[in-house]
């Protein structure tokens, strides 16, 4: 850097001598026309007095000889004096006169002649010729030339001079600011010109110093938020990594650091964990496209469910990753369904059904036979219904785990929703609760019979469990055109469907249960699902079982309109199939 501020030096030095050059060059090639001119101008003047003060002497009185010598010897000129054409006198010649004759136009201009200039004056038919050498021009030329060259060197010596105090006046400020500059480049915070001066230069440092200022106050607040980013990340559960561009970690979190048991920084995502869908939603996030995908990794604790989240940097320069644990999860959903298993929690509905009839039995039905055998043979069907509800619940559990779907067939819509209806009659009855059918006849869907049954069930007595004294309980089946219409669970095909709905008029659901109803264990009233008995699994079968059967089922409850549950089947395609299946239903009850 000091070789660039000695060169601004000599630059400068060279600058100023060479325009000072130019200008004595320019000044010395004027000289000549200049001083040329200027002394034609003084000859011309010189010369018109010599005519004039000739003239005005031999009007005087003086002759033409004493007019001619007096004023060429006062006035250093030559003069000639012609009367009719005559030469009457001549300065240069005191002696004798000689014959000349002047039969000239005067051009009344000054005119060069031989070495000195002539000019020529007429008055009163007397011409007077005034002659001056050029001697003195020479001289006057060389007396310019010395004075020029003297000058220049002066005026050069003098900008030198000056130009190397300007230098040290200007370059060593600004070899000052510069070396400041390089050191905040280099990182240094601390250094500062302190410049005091009043121009320029002075004005720069005081800006270098200011922008000193803030940067250092900048890059202390980045590294602030830095390390508080820093200790946000490392105090987080989930595990989190930073890729570069090209798809390698350079940042990391201690939980990412514990699960993969050790530094990962500078090693992709299958280096580091292993996992081949990781690397591939990697791969994909890096294009600007959001990523989510599950893996399974095998680390120090184990083997490990994780889900992970990615999104692209800005400008694409990364991917950012947040790494969620599910291992505790799904063992936890694991735990769920071995108690939906064992527990049986829906089992409640067919008891209650048996205790209501038993009940009427003890209060005197068994007085009436005929009452009492049809009172026996729905108590034998319950019991046989909580058999097959306990056996579906198993079933549901195993299905659950391995995905299996159930076995369909066609069933008769409006039949087991008359079956579910009758089967709660007595404890709609016992809450005041009025049930209602709104059904259409060869109604019949592709649909596990068992299945549909515990869902009406489940759904009818689940609405009166919440619905108020006096509300009333619909339940309304129809077909319509077009399967995968819901929009809250579509599946996939075209044709008929038998969309069944279980209504109920009660305070309804707010808005902010419905996207959880269908959760395991989730309950819209805490307190209200313990007061009459529920567990938060009743919905959460229903929407298992529905997914079983291919069906789509959903929820709406506008306010002050009740609540809705639709379920969507399958039309059947026939109802021969509906009619042999119907009779092998009888027979399996029988």
């Amino acid at each position: 850097m000091r070789r660039g501020i000695g060169g601004l030096r000599r630059t400068l030095v060279a600058a100023i001598g060479t325009a000072i050059g130019a200008l004595i060059l320019a000044v010395m090639l004027l000289e000549e026309p200049l001083v040329q001119h200027r002394l034609t101008e003084l000859a011309s003047e010189s010369l018109n007095d010599a005519i004039d003060t000739v003239h005005e002497r031999m009007e005087g009185g003086a002759d033409a000889r004493e007019a001619a010598f007096a004023t060429a010897a006062e006035l250093g000129v030559s003069i000639k004096v012609y009367q009719s054409g005559m030469l009457r006198a001549d300065s240069s010649r005191p002696d004798r006169l000689h014959e000349e004759r002047f039969d000239e136009e005067p051009s009344g201009r000054v005119e060069p002649e031989g070495d000195g200039h002539m000019l020529i004056g007429v008055r009163d038919g007397v011409v007077v010729r005034a002659w001056r050498q050029q001697a003195d021009l020479q001289r006057v030329h060389a007396t310019v030339r010395e004075l020029l060259v003297i000058g220049g060197a002066m005026a050069l010596l003098v900008a030198i001079s000056l130009t190397i105090v300007l230098g040290r006046a200007l370059v060593e400020p600004a070899r000052e600011l510069t070396e400041v500059a390089d050191a905040l480049a280099r990182g240094d915070l601390t250094a500062r010109a302190m410049s005091e001066r009043d121009d320029e230069l002075g004005a720069i440092g005081r800006a270098l110093d200011r922008m000193a200022d803030q940067l250092a106050e900048r890059i202390g607040r980045l590294r602030s938020e830095q390390d508080r980013l820093r200790t946000v990340l490392n105090s987080m559960v989930e595990a989190v990594f930073v890729t570069d561009s090209l798809g390698r970690i350079e940042q990391t979190n201690f939980a990412l650091d514990a699960l993969v048991g050790g530094d990962s920084v500078g090693r992709t995502p299958l280096e580091a964990l292993g996992s081949e869908a990781l690397h591939e939603a990697v791969r994909v996030a890096r294009r600007g496209k959001a990523q989510e995908v599950e893996l399974q990794i095998s680390s120090e604790q184990g083997r490990r469910t994780l889900r992970a989240v990615l999104a692209s940097l800005p400008d694409q320069a990364g991917v950012v990753a947040v790494l969620h644990d599910l291992t505790q999860l799904a063992e936890a959903a694991r735990i769920r369904r071995d108690f939906v298993a064992n527990a049986s929690h829906e089992l409640r509905t067919p008891l209650t059904a048996i205790r209501g009839f038993a009940e009427t039995l003890r209060d005197g039905a068994l007085d009436d036979r005929e009452a009492a055998q049809r009172f026996v043979e729905v108590i034998l069907k319950h019991a046989l219904r909580l058999q097959a509800l306990a056996d579906d619940l198993t079933a549901l559990a195993r299905a659950e785990a391995v995905g299996s779907p159930s076995d369909l067939t066609s069933v008769d819509v409006a039949r087991v929703a008359r079956e579910a209806i009758q089967g709660l009659a007595k404890l709609a009855e016992s809450q005041e609760t009025r049930l209602a059918l709104d059904l259409s006849e060869g109604l019949f869907a592709m649909a596990n019979p068992r299945s549909l049954d515990q869902v009406l069930v489940n759904l009818i007595d689940n609405a009166l469990k919440y619905s108020p004294a006096d509300a009333t309980v619909t339940v309304r089946a129809k077909r319509v055109s077009g399967f995968g219409l819901d929009a809250v669970a579509q599946v996939p095909g075209q044709g008929e469907a038998i969309v069944v709905e279980v209504h109920n008029t009660g305070p309804g659901i707010d808005p902010k249960h419905l996207t959880r109803i269908f959760e395991r264990f989730y309950r819209v009233d805490t307190g209200r699902s313990r007061e009459v008995g529920g567990t938060g699994l009743g919905l959460a079968i229903v929407k298992h079982l529905c997914t079983g059967m291919g069906a789509a089922i959903s929820v709406k409850s506008p306010p002050g309109k009740g609540v809705t549950f639709t379920i969507r089947l399958r039309a059947s395609p026939d109802a021969t199939e509906a009619d042999e299946a119907d009779e092998a239903d009888e027979t399996d009850e029988a």
